[in-house]
């Protein structure tokens, strides 16, 4: 009895839909520059380093991974801000830029809205 119930429950296991999220890739352009170039973009928005960190970042054609240092710029007064890689052989990315940086809160909710 209990292989036959452990049989239905595999049964169903392999009939039922897969519910959980399968992995996603998002495949962006990031311009890379020299360390002077990038950082004048900084400069022009008057944006300071906040934080830095070491990761490692995915090519987008092949998934080989690349090492790398990352530093996120602010303005803490327009809200601007640019997050840059920065590579061992001195190649510098721009990974992302935005608008309306501000402190993590609480009441913030995962869209990035205030509720």
């Amino acid at each position: 009895m209990v292989k036959l119930a452990l049989a239905f429950i595999l049964g169903l296991t392999f009939m039922s839909p897969v519910t959980a999220q399968e992995s996603k890739a998002f495949i962006a352009w990031q311009p890379c520059d020299t360390p002077d170039k990038m950082l004048e973009t900084m400069s022009k928005y008057n944006e300071t380093p906040l934080f830095t960190g070491s990761g490692i970042q995915f090519a987008a054609e092949d998934n080989t991974p690349y090492r790398g240092d990352s530093i996120f710029f602010v303005n803490q007064d327009t809200g601007t801000w640019s997050l840059i890689s920065v590579y061992p052989d001195g190649t510098v990315c721009m990974v992302a830029v935005g608008k309306e940086f501000e402190p993590y809160s609480a009441t913030t909710n995962k869209s990035g809205e205030k509720g």
